[in-house]
């Protein structure tokens, strides 16, 4: 492959001694100035609420698309994202980015930040707080609402009130218990018909004194989330052997146990006048599945019977935890150790000798697919077949067939609960004699400075070569990838918090490695550099931060120009895609190729977090030697091909050009059901999605990563042409 010749690197990028004098002298003035006008211009933007001098927020494109949605209540749900603590802004991009479109259109800044800080007040006070793991405090805890009650700021006083009756209790499920036997008489509540309507708020049934089942739900679940114990109201909207409906709790204590609101038991959870009712729904039929309420996003509502046709409720299909025979409701849910160590054993068979696991372990992916997941990246991680990445990984350096690439490593900080984000910077160079190259290599050892953060891996990469596109070859993919499973697997890195960054030649590498593998990263991040002709599609990005700064006299080899270039494209593509395609040029008035002010880079880029299974995916390839892109593969890749996926529910629709046949990888993460439709340009097919141990292992060993593996796979064949 023969790059674009733009790294001559005798410009070097500002830090090489015998060119740092006279590049000082020529630009000391004009750079001062700059200096001081953008330090004006950042003091300006900061206390008027803007992110980012180059206008950048540090949401995701969801939480865009939500303030998109929000109208006139967008400037509201600004302040409190910029307001929102760094430790809390994982919860207040979550509420906004989901939260029904009524909330969006009216709640108050001030609302959304005193239900946040009391959420994670209760989580860091109570003894089960670390133990409950974010899906669970994002989904069950921090919702300040569970359907369509009046909203209203409830918590500090239920948290008053709750706290004292769970002083003694351990677990999650024995506050529970106490919130269920108390809250209702020192409350003064109780059951009846005749209270004012089915959804009553908190502050409605206390008035009245009066509740039925739907209004005794709200208030238990509040009662839990106000402690720290993720709950969520579950309910039937008919019963399939006789009329009536009814509406009840469950709480989260490593699995999920049920309980009636008012109806406390003193022989434990799961155990309810209901059971047997329950045990003949019918998960196929809306009105007579059981239903748990979800503030995220599915492809599901919640039935309201009190507001027919309402849609602005999400909910989880739950039928088959009541209705399966063969495990009594008490038996806690969950993998046993018998199971656990099983599943062990079989991951590690494949992954050792390429023995393919039976089907006997198939069902446990239904209801424990993040546990068995797990499972299988464990046996992955220890397999045999690593024994020439760990070589790598003692030596210091990656390699990919005859390539061989140094790095030096540098520990930052304190290793974060998920393990360590790595930030991977790539030097300058290219065309240069090997000590030249080595110099610069030896500059990015320092380069980005050091941030005052919770900690990180710095990793300083050796081109594996000195020619023009040492960082911009076919190569360099694998290479990376291979660079990233070396860490994940023995470097206790979490592959959710993977960053790429470069400079002048390495900026290059950014340019062309990023958008190629997106997937792999959090952010990416490109200085002194441009795209290189053909090699990339801004398409691609549509899901993942990407930035690239250029000095405003930087024009050699046409890199302003192709940065201008690249940057209108994405402007067409976000303009058409609102809330996706979070990708920024920051332009550098009065600066050349050397000496640009990203140093700091690190900071900008460390909260953000690679979301691994998006539900619309844009993929052009550009080459023939990439087959997976998330959730996608195609055996047969080639340039000039495209696919574009979107789910919505149980509904895939794809539009696809010249590929003769790809692949979905899918689970629960991405669809809740075990049915779906795709429509393929145009023409529906219907699936089974089937879950199998085998999937799993094969979809790990594919793709070296947890959160890439999938355990169900549909095979499309796509005809040629758009």
């Amino acid at each position: 492959m023969i790059g674009d010749q733009s790294l001559r690197e005798s410009e070097g990028y500002g830090e090489i001694p015998h060119l740092r004098s006279g590049i000082r002298k020529k630009l000391k003035g004009n750079v001062m100035k700059s200096l001081r006008l953008a330090s004006i211009l950042v003091f300006i933007c900061a206390n008027c609420g803007v992110a980012s001098a180059q206008g950048m927020p540090w949401w995701n494109r969801e939480v865009a698309d939500a303030l998109i949605r929000a109208g006139g209540n967008r400037a509201e749900l600004e302040r409190a994202l910029h307001a929102a603590p760094k430790d809390q802004r994982l919860g207040i991009a979550f509420l906004i980015a989901h939260m029904p479109p009524k909330d969006l259109t009216a709640l108050k800044a001030d609302f959304l930040l005193t239900n946040l800080d009391l959420a994670y007040q209760a989580r860091a006070k109570m003894p089960w707080g670390k133990s409950i793991p974010d899906e669970r405090f994002l989904n069950d805890v921090l919702p300040y609402a569970s359907v369509t009650e009046t909203r209203e700021p409830w918590r500090k006083e239920m948290m008053d009130l709750c706290v004292p009756i769970v002083k003694d209790a351990k677990t999650p499920s024995e506050a529970a218990q106490s919130l269920n036997a108390a809250i209702y008489t020192k409350l003064n509540v109780r059951y009846s018909t005749k209270r004012n309507r089915p959804d009553q708020s908190p502050s409605e049934s206390i008035k009245t004194g009066l509740a039925s089942c739907t209004g005794l739900s709200i208030l238990l679940v509040d009662a839990c989330r106000s402690v720290g114990v993720p709950a969520r109201l579950v309910g039937i909207a008919k019963w399939p052997n006789k009329p009536g409906n009814h509406t009840w709790v469950e709480i989260w204590d490593g699995a999920w146990h049920f309980t009636g609101a008012c109806e406390y038991d003193k022989n434990g959870l799961n155990r309810a006048w209901f059971t047997g009712d329950a045990a003949l729904a019918k998960k196929d039929t809306v009105e007579s599945a059981i239903w748990a309420v979800s503030f995220k996003r599915t492809g599901s509502t919640f039935p309201l019977v009190w507001s027919p046709g309402g849609k602005d409720v999400f909910a989880e299909n739950v039928t088959e935890r009541y209705t399966r025979k063969a495990k009594p409701p008490e038996k806690k849910a969950g993998l046993s150790n018998e199971e656990s160590q099983r599943i062990l054993e079989a991951a590690q068979a494949f992954f050792d000798t390429g023995k393919k696991p039976g089907t006997e372990m198939d069902s446990a992916l239904k209801s424990n697919d993040d546990a068995v997941r797990k499972l299988v990246w464990q046996s992955y991680a220890a397999s045999k077949r690593h024994a020439g990445l760990k070589a790598d990984f003692d030596k210091k350096q990656v390699t990919h067939e005859k390539l061989v690439s140094p790095y030096v490593l540098k520990i930052v900080g304190k290793k974060p609960a998920n393990g360590w984000p790595l930030f991977i910077a790539m030097h300058g160079g290219g065309g240069v004699p090997k000590a030249v190259n080595d110099s610069q290599w030896a500059i990015m050892q320092k380069y980005y400075r050091d941030q005052p953060v919770e900690g990180y891996l710095y990793l300083a990469l050796r081109a594996p070569n000195d020619v023009w596109n040492g960082f911009y070859d076919d190569y360099c993919c694998p290479l990376v990838t291979n660079l990233i499973r070396q860490f994940t697997v023995f470097g206790e890195v979490d592959a959710n918090r993977v960053f790429l960054m470069g400079y002048s030649h390495g900026g290059y590498g950014a340019f062309f490695i990023g958008p190629k593998i997106p997937d792999r990263f959090a952010a990416v991040h490109a200085s002194a550099a441009a795209p290189t002709d053909g090699t990339i599609s801004a398409k691609s990005l549509r899901n993942t931060r990407f930035t690239f700064m250029i000095g405003e006299k930087d024009t050699a080899y046409g890199r302003r120009e192709r940065c201008e270039k690249f940057a209108g494209e994405i402007d067409k593509l976000r303009k058409a895609n609102p809330g996706d395609y979070p990708v920024a040029m920051e332009f550098q008035k009065g600066f050349g190729h050397g000496g640009l002010p990203d140093r700091d880079k690190i900071k900008d880029m460390y909260e953000h977090r690679r979301n691994a299974t998006p539900k619309h995916l844009t993929w052009d390839l550009t080459d023939s030697f990439l087959r997976d892109f998330y959730w996608l593969s195609v055996d047969k890749p080639a340039r000039g091909q495209s696919i574009d996926v979107k789910i919505e529910g149980t509904k895939i629709s794809v539009s696809a050009t010249k590929v003769e046949q790809f692949t979905l990888w899918l689970d629960r993460r991405l669809v809740a059901e075990d049915a779906i439709e795709v429509s393929l340009n145009g023409t529906v097919s219907r699936h089974a999605l089937t879950p199998s141990l085998a999937t799993l292992c094969e979809s790990m060993q594919r793709r070296g990563d947890m959160y890439l593996a999938a355990a169900a796979k549909i095979d499309v064949p796509a005809p040629r042409g758009p």
